[in-house]
């Protein structure tokens, strides 16, 4: 293999004839490489961007397609066999390869900083002259490191140097000696390096030699940016972006140096005593076996099956208004969480639930009041208002009772949570989620938004200009208004409606004018470790009517943290 500040190596072939491909062995073969100083081989200490190259143990070269064996001491000069002489129709055809066959080359994506190029991918290549000699050139490129502080005491353990997208650092590709240049195709082909220090170095506040190098091949560099991470033994990294003035050319050495202080380090995070498993609603995600929907007819493989069609009044949800749509879902195997419609009268979203979704986007604005106070109330009041604002409007607002105004906060799906409990509602038990193989765990956080159906009736009100109103003096947004959603966190899987919470927390959704239109973190931490939380809502006075709660008790919620003790 070719060590550490090696670069180019003389050869003087003692032998009358060879080839370059379809070789036939005949009689024993040896050829010596010496070093020359014309060819930059002695190199000891850096010059410029020079770095020399010499043989090491372990190092073999081929004829043609034909391998040496390998040579078992390096140093200055070496001598490469073989037991049967190739026979040449033509001319000498000399590569160095170590990590692929004659001119079929790998230049790796993990290399050793152990000072062997050659293991790492440097390849070269020669033909003999007359004389039968010839100069090996090589024909990869490399990155001299030279690397230093003055007060980092913890190793450094590698260098990744990342280009941009589609230009490849490292993969396999062919050597075309006849044009002297490499194949344009790439194949396994990557714009990362790592350069491993095994257990780590210790940086020192000046070299005296090649820190490191890294073998690449030449890529077109020049102008663009270069990322060069640097990570210690801690975990602590160092970035930077550099930004070279030219490509990675064929046989050169570009220089990178660089000093890094401690305070300049970035520190790695603390490991947590527990895992986070997230509960994302997607179907890659989906652990859980397949379960029947009885009442539907419908077979539930995935977490998209969950997702009802229309919104309002659908099969999933509703079951045809009947009163046993016990729609359910559980995490298995993964968080655990599970739900299923509470029971208030019936088994029905009318009565509360947390329905799958995946239907986002426009669907309120701050349009003419009486319209939307025609869409709240639906076809039916619009014909009996026939003639008044809002007759031609559309069916009520509740027909996007399942819709957000963003799009998912991660993949495809989501979930909408309805269902609310005051002093006029007629719901008794609150919509909850539960751990179905009853443990208590933390629930760390989840991701929440307001929907489209609750924003259109928080921005427009629900009292039209002739005075007709849902119960309530609503009107529209105020520097007094709130909302916020409760949970409220139990130690008992079985705690019946009246049962007190051992913990709860809140979060805002409207304050004042200021109302949550994008995903926000809701951390549920503080709760502690439950066995099941459930929801509900609290709001200003003017959010309320002679029937209670006059805006709809939606909210939509994704991505469920849950911590995993280790």
């Amino acid at each position: 293999m070719k060590k550490l500040f090696a670069a180019i190596a003389t050869l003087t072939l003692v032998v009358s004839c060879s080839t370059d491909e379809g070789l036939v062995p005949k009689n024993s073969l040896t050829l010596t490489g010496y070093n020359s100083i014309e060819m930059r081989t002695a190199f000891d200490t850096p010059s410029a961007s020079t770095i020399p190259f010499s043989w090491s143990a372990g190092d073999y070269i081929w004829l043609g397609s034909f391998q040496s064996k390998a040579i078992a001491q390096g140093g200055k000069a070496a001598q490469f066999k073989w037991d049967n002489e190739p026979s040449t129709a033509g001319d000498y055809h000399i590569f160095y390869n170590m990590t692929g066959s004659h001119k079929n080359a790998m230049v790796l994506a993990e290399q050793s900083a152990d000072g062997n190029l050659g293991n790492d991918g440097d390849f070269g290549y020669a033909i003999a002259d007359e004389f039968k000699t010839f100069y090996l050139e090589h024909k990869t490129s490399y990155i001299w490191f030279d690397t230093t502080s003055a007060d980092i005491t913890e190793k450094l353990t590698s260098i990744t140097a990342t280009a941009e997208e589609g230009l490849y650092l490292a993969g396999k590709c062919v050597f075309d000696y006849a044009n002297d240049a490499w194949s344009s195709t790439v194949s396994e082909g990557t714009n990362q390096i790592i350069l491993n220090f095994g257990e780590g170095v210790q940086l020192q506040s000046a070299n005296d030699g090649v820190f490191a190098a890294m073998v690449t091949l030449p890529a077109a560099v020049g102008g663009k940016s270069l990322t060069i991470t640097y990570t210690f033994a801690n975990g602590a990294t160092f970035t930077e972006i550099k930004t070279p003035s030219k490509d990675f050319e064929v046989g050169k050495v570009r220089r990178i140096a660089t000093a890094i202080a401690a305070a300049n380090l970035v520190q790695p995070e603390p490991e947590l005593p527990y895992e986070l498993r997230i509960l994302t609603f997607e179907d890659k995600d989906a652990r859980f076996e397949p379960y029947w929907l009885d009442y539907a007819g419908v077979e539930i493989r995935k977490w998209s099956d969950l997702i009802d069609s229309p919104q309002y009044m659908g099969p999933l949800t509703y079951g045809n208004n009947q009163t046993d749509a016990m729609y359910t879902w559980w995490d298995e195997g993964n968080t655990e969480l599970m739900h299923t419609f509470p029971d208030n009268y019936a088994y029905c979203f009318w009565g509360g639930g947390h329905a799958i979704s995946n239907y986002w986007g426009a669907g309120y604005a701050d349009e003419d009041r009486n319209v939307h106070i025609a869409k709240y109330y639906g076809q039916d009041y619009v014909d009996q208002w026939a003639g008044k604002p809002g007759a031609d409007s559309f069916l009520g607002w509740f027909n996007i009772q399942m819709m957000a105004p963003v799009a998912p906060h991660s993949g495809d799906n989501f979930v909408v949570h309805y269902g609310y409990k005051d002093a006029m509602s007629f719901i008794e038990n609150l919509p909850e989620i539960s751990f179905a193989d009853d443990e208590a765990r933390v629930i760390d956080h989840m991701w929440v938004t307001n929907t489209n159906y609750t924003l259109n009736q928080l921005y427009n009100g629900v009292k039209s200009e002739e005075g007709n109103s849902f119960g309530g003096n609503w009107e529209g947004l105020t520097e007094s208004a709130w909302l916020k959603i409760v949970a409220q966190g139990f130690d008992d899987v079985a705690a019946d409606a009246y049962a007190e919470p051992i913990s709860e927390v809140e979060f805002y959704l409207v304050q004042g004018e200021n109302v949550v239109t994008d995903w926000q973190k809701w951390d549920l931490s503080a709760l502690g470790a439950v066995k099941k939380v459930r929801f509900n809502f609290l709001y200003s006075e003017e959010m309320g009517g002679r029937y209670g709660f006059t805006i709809p008790g939606y909210f939509a919620y994704d991505d469920i943290a849950v911590r995993f003790e280790k």
